[in-house]
């Protein structure tokens, strides 16, 4: 496989989770003025293919009527973020069977793009994904996928796996070392989602 271009990549943003610990759609949630999502989308990197943003079918229609995304729905997107990923990669591999993703959750508000950009370098012709690693622990939802991915990550969820760090063990990645994402994201911020409101209290401690 061929180092991917910037221009090349799409962005899959995933927003179908039930955000039952937030207690409303965390996405759609308000900090420093902007919605989680929007935080997301503004830093994502340009020039980019495009955008894909994953949720469920029977999610809040104030996710509706955007122009900066293309909106896919997954009925059993609540299941995780495996179960997003492989569709993003599904729909992308429609009209891109080469391409590339980018795939981050919608309540990573400091998501780093030097880092998302800085990952194409680590491309193989056998690479089907780059995963950062961020204090010992893998971080799949600020990785780089090829669509081939997809069907891969689908036959271990048919296996019966639902998570998405274990299935990509099964299927091989190339890893984005700690002191590599350091040089791009000093501190993690980018890693960093927010599961309860307290967090962004605590986003906002960090960022003092």
């Amino acid at each position: 496989m061929a180092r991917p271009d910037p221009s090349t990549v799409t962005a899959v943003v995933l927003g179908g989770g039930h955000s039952r610990r937030f207690g409303q759609e965390k996405g759609l949630a308000t900090w420093q003025g902007l919605s989680l999502v929007d935080h997301v989308l503004q830093r994502l990197p340009q020039p980019r293919r495009g955008t894909l943003l994953v949720l469920r079918a029977e999610q809040n229609d104030d996710w509706t009527g955007r122009d900066d995304v293309n909106i896919i729905h997954d009925h059993a997107a609540h299941e995780g973020p495996l179960r997003g990923v492989i569709r993003a990669l599904d729909h992308l591999r429609e009209s891109h069977p080469a391409g590339w993703a980018w795939v981050v959750a919608c309540d990573q508000p400091l998501v780093s793009a030097d880092l998302l950009r800085a990952m194409l370098a680590e491309v193989t012709p056998a690479t089907l994904a780059v995963v950062p690693e961020w204090g010992g622990r893998l971080q799949p939802l600020t990785g780089l996928y090829h669509v081939d991915a997809g069907a891969r990550l689908r036959t271990c969820q048919e296996q019966g796996e639902t998570a998405l760090v274990r299935a990509l063990e099964t299927i091989g990645y190339q890893k984005f070392a700690d002191d590599t994402c350091r040089q791009y994201d000093p501190r993690g911020l980018g890693f960093m989602n927010i599961n309860r409101p307290a967090d962004l209290n605590e986003l906002e401690r960090m960022l003092k």
